[in-house]
């Protein structure tokens, strides 16, 4: 993808943390559609080091110099607490910018970028990469398509085990630390993508001794009635993966909540409502003996028998979004409908409200 001056489509990167090189390596799946022109980092030796290892050729002294540059569009993988002030300066340049998730600090902040994009006619978005993997959109497809009925609900965890550390930005108040923030917001925004608006939400955390949330659970019920439970960890481990239940089936999801590696579809098996023992009282002690249990788990494991989703992928998966926001560059759009504006700053007042939630809980 070339512009009318027959080069490819160029990124400043602000940040230089591990996201942003896993950004601008996977912009090497586009190939010369897009390049990595410029980057900038709070340190320049930083910035230095950056484009030095991954082929960068030029590094900003300042933010400000980059969103300035000859560029086409800001991909914004600074902390939390700065996404505002790195996003505005990108829309005041009138450059595309894709603002790593958490989009903001709070809602406050979501809802001015957003003001500022909209007033400058200018593409923002979200980087919440899950939503532009092949996987996840053949999920919502199916969920349209009305392959799992009535969906009842919705469960997804992000978990993974940190040393705390009160230097690192997971574990720092002021940078927009915590589980919600950096791994909770994975399935809060697949929640909101799979089954809908949010009518309610309640979450409870425990709470570090640097005055984060290192671990939280969310409760959600959304417009269509369904519910959703979600938790997330920055000191424990979890099992990978989700699972939306519908009255016609339930889908099982591999892989981390980010990265979702593929899916199995179960159809559901509807019994009658019994309320006294099922079939004739006679055979009762066989089906209540280990033979009679073992054979019943065996039917049981027959009917799970699912059908097998999958989508091709490449890379690691952060230049679906790259593509989805050039496109987006090339087609005069400002927004893409995948993941709004308007819906970031919801996920962001959830955020917010679960914060607000828990504010009083003591510490560990």
């Amino acid at each position: 993808m070339t512009d009318v001056r027959g080069r490819p489509f160029r990124w400043a990167i602000l940040g230089t943390g591990s996201v942003a090189r896993k950004f601008v390596l996977d912009l090497r799946q586009l190939e010369a559609e897009a390049e990595a022109h410029i980057v900038a980092s709070r340190t320049p030796a930083n910035a230095q080091s950056f484009a030095s290892s991954l082929g960068v050729a030029h590094v900003a002294q300042s933010y400000a110099e980059a969103a300035s540059a000859d560029v086409d569009a800001l991909y914004i993988a600074t902390p939390p607490a700065q996404h505002e002030e790195h996003a505005l300066l990108g829309i005041a340049a009138g450059k595309a910018v894709l603002v790593e998730k958490p989009f903001a600090r709070d809602a406050a902040a979501a809802e001015r970028i957003m003001q500022a994009a909209r007033a400058a006619d200018v593409f923002c978005m979200e980087a919440m990469w899950t939503r532009f993997q092949p996987l996840p959109g053949q999920i919502r497809d199916r969920i349209a398509a009305g392959d799992l009925g009535d969906i009842r609900g919705f469960d997804g965890s992000f978990m993974a085990a940190n040393a705390p550390d009160p230097t690192s930005s997971l574990f720092d108040p002021a940078r927009g630390g915590g589980a919600l923030m950096d791994r909770g917001v994975y399935p809060l925004s697949l929640a909101r993508y799979w089954l809908g608006p949010v009518t309610d939400a309640r979450a409870t955390a425990r709470i570090g001794d640097t005055g984060v949330d290192e671990d939280c659970t969310l409760m959600l019920r959304h417009a269509s009635g369904a519910l959703s439970t979600l938790r997330a960890s920055l000191r424990a481990g979890g099992i990978d993966g989700a699972a939306i239940y519908g009255t016609k089936a339930t889908l099982r999801i591999a892989g981390p909540a980010y990265r979702p590696t593929g899916a199995v579809l179960y159809r559901t098996h509807v019994g009658p409502a019994v309320t006294g023992p099922k079939g004739p009282r006679r055979l009762e002690g066989l089906r209540e003996s280990a033979m009679g249990l073992r054979l019943s788990r065996g039917l049981a494991a027959l009917r799970r028998r699912g059908e097998r989703l999958g989508a091709p992928f490449s890379g690691n998966g952060y230049h679906y979004q790259a593509r989805a926001v050039m496109q987006a560059v090339a087609a005069g759009r400002t927004e893409d409908p995948r993941m709004s504006l308007a819906e970031s700053v919801e996920i962001m007042a959830m955020i917010d409200t679960a914060r607000a939630g828990w504010s009083g809980e003591g510490t560990s």
